[in-house]
């Protein structure tokens, strides 16, 4: 779904004049792509939706510091980001899988492409996990939370230099740790 950005703008607007009308249709609006941003961050659904509601509560609170000249989509994935990397350093990493015996029930009742699919996703998503923060951070924030590399820098707090360097770094470690997928 493409956000526009023209809408948001006013929606934030509105909701610095404690529009709660307007805060409720910018949640519907952002929500989707802040909680899969930050599903790809914890690989844990219910941890995923908490900080996503975390992430919208503190947007409210601090709705009268948002500066009008820079972009309040980065301003809601710096909280994001933030909210996520807080989580990673209080949890332990979470279990993906069902039980061992469940999951071979699983597998055994997939096609030979359908399983394919299946290791290559878990193999993408445990590279991804590997990344060093600042790496996996740049990677999510473009191919999943669709930002360019200047709007990346402004929600890192990094220049654009960085924002390159990490993303060519992410490219190189997923590429050799995902070489065996391709032939």
């Amino acid at each position: 779904m493409q956000i526009d950005e023209k809408r948001i703008n006013a929606l934030v607007k509105e909701i610095q004049e404690n529009d709660q009308s307007a805060f409720k249709e910018f949640f519907f609006i952002m929500q989707p792509a802040i909680y899969n941003f930050l599903f790809r961050y914890s690989c844990n659904k219910e941890s995923a939706e908490d900080l996503t509601q975390e992430t919208f509560i503190r947007f409210w609170i601090h709705r009268n510091r948002l500066n009008l000249h820079s972009s309040p989509k980065a301003y809601l994935y710096k909280i994001a980001r933030n909210l996520a990397l807080n989580y990673l350093d209080r949890e332990t990493k979470p279990e993906i899988f069902p039980r061992e015996d469940d999951y071979l029930l699983l597998l055994s009742q997939k096609t030979k492409e359908d399983l394919e699919e299946v290791f290559f996703l878990d193999d993408c998503q445990n590279a991804i996990n590997l990344l060093p923060e600042r790496c996996r951070a740049t990677f999510l924030l473009s191919r999943f939370g669709g930002f360019d590399y200047t709007e990346i820098a402004e929600i890192m707090d990094v220049s654009l230099q960085t924002v390159k360097n990490q993303m060519n770094k992410a490219i190189s470690v997923l590429r050799k740790l995902l070489a065996h997928h391709v032939n």
